[in-house]
């Protein structure tokens, strides 16, 4: 992505609708009352907050490629665990591997630890190695849904 920007969700026009696609396309089949209609309302209700949850987009020019969320908390079943949570990581596949992700990430973990928070986790089901190769620790492996799912934690600075 050679000109990339990435920036806070604040309502910007056709975002959520197009983040409602992709997200449910992704992990719908981990929640299973969840649809397009609930995840719009859900970056609705972020647009006015500075605190979490927040959302993070990245942009490729003008056209949107990715994001990431920070939440309070992600599944019911894994309550738990303190949070915050990084959840909803995605970005197109053909905008991967030319740095996007790390950059919405460290975005991301820089404006959750300003808040003065020290740790954060994520779960997943398939890419431990991805997030273990950027200092995630597998703290627990748990049931979502009829899959496995790795719990994982990050140390902010």
């Amino acid at each position: 992505a050679v000109n990339l920007h990435i920036a806070r969700w604040r309502g910007q026009a056709g975002v959520a609708e197009q983040l409602a696609v992709w997200h449910v396309r992704e992990w719908g089949h981990l929640f299973p009352d969840w649809d397009e209609h609930a995840a719009r309302n859900e970056f609705t209700e972020q647009a006015g907050t500075d605190g979490l949850p927040a959302t993070w987009l990245a942009f490729d020019g003008g056209r949107l490629i990715g994001s990431v969320s920070a939440l309070r908390e992600d599944a019911a079943e894994l309550q738990d665990i303190p949070g915050p949570w990084l959840a909803s990581f995605y970005l197109m596949p053909e905008a991967r591997g030319q740095g996007a992700a790390q950059a919405l990430m460290t975005v991301a973990a820089d404006s959750v630890a300003a808040l003065g928070i020290h740790r954060w986790y994520l779960f997943t089901p398939d890419h431990e190695n991805y997030y273990a190769k950027r200092g995630w620790l597998t703290i627990a492996r748990r049931q979502l849904h009829g899959g496995s799912v790795a719990v994982m934690a990050q140390d902010l600075a």
